[in-house]
Order: C-alpha cells, then structure tokens, then sequence
C-alpha cells in the first residue's frame, strides 16, 4: 500500500514539473515575440528588430515577391533608413488583431493592419497582414513569412512568383 501511495505522489511530482516546463517554455517565446511586436510597433531600433533574427534566416514575402536567405539581405529589404516613412495619426506601425502562439510547434502567427503611412511622399495604407514566424532552439526567428495586401497593387505587379521558386 505505502508502494502504491508512493508511486502516485511521484507521478505527481513528475506530472507537475513537466508541466511547469511547459509553461515557463510557453511563457519565455511569449515574452519574445510581445517583445518583437513591441519593437516592430515603435520602428524606432533598426538594431534592436534585427536582434530577434538568425543569422540564417529566411524570409518570405510571398505578393511582393521576395526571398531572402540571411541576415544581411534581410536587412537590406527591411532597411529603416531607406526613403521617408511616417505613420499617420501617431499610430504604432500597425495593430495586432491575433496572434497565436504554437510553443511545440516553435511558431507564431500574427494577423493585423498596417496603419496609414507615408513613405516617400506617397500615403499608403491601411494594409492588412499576416505574418507566420517560426523560431529556433535559441529563440531566434529561423523563418519569415508575409502575407501584406499591398495597395495600390503596383507594388506587386512585377512580383516573382514564390509558389515555384522552393
């Protein structure tokens, strides 16, 4: 009987930890990408956003067309710096409306709308999007992929097409 009650409380004692690894798991690669939404939000720190990326990382806009494979190229398509932006109406860059969080799976899934901007002179915007973020062991973001409808769709009409470029 003492053998019995033994074994259960120690898989209750297993069952607990395991679950509490879970959720500090679940809680850490939360705190990252509240952390990266935050950042992207401000687009006040180049470095700080590019922090979050892997060296190797691939990102993929799949209606503009784009495919980059590191670091470097991935800065230069994001570079802050290049041409004249401004959000509108002293908004964040843009608003999130979902965002799921898969800790096994090491994926994130944002949905949400670019606020009205000007870039260059011209205002753009609102653009809705969705952006799927997949995450190495070290927390990193390993993978990119956006889904932005551009408007107007001159942004796109030149866009090589991704479906067949794997």
């Amino acid at each position: 009987m003492l053998k019995s009650i033994s074994l259960c409380l120690l898989s209750i004692l297993l069952t607990a930890c395991n679950s509490t690894y879970k959720e500090d798991q679940q809680s850490e690669l939360s705190t990252v990408v509240n952390k990266y939404i935050k950042t992207y939000q401000a687009r006040n720190n180049f470095t700080e956003f590019l922090s979050y990326y892997d060296e190797n990382v691939v990102m993929e806009d799949m209606l503009y067309g784009v495919k980059v494979d590191d670091k470097l190229a991935f800065s230069e398509f994001f570079n802050w710096e290049a041409g004249k932006f401004q959000v509108l109406d002293g908004k964040s860059t843009f608003e999130v409306t979902q965002l799921v969080i898969d800790q096994d799976a090491r994926t994130a899934v944002l949905s949400g709308v670019f606020n009205p901007f000007s870039y260059n002179e011209q205002q753009l915007g609102p653009w809705r999007f969705t952006t799927i973020l997949k995450f190495n062991q070290a927390g990193l973001i390993s993978y990119q992929q956006d889904w932005i409808n551009y408007f107007p769709r001159s942004f796109v009409s030149e866009a090589k097409n991704l479906n067949t470029a794997r």
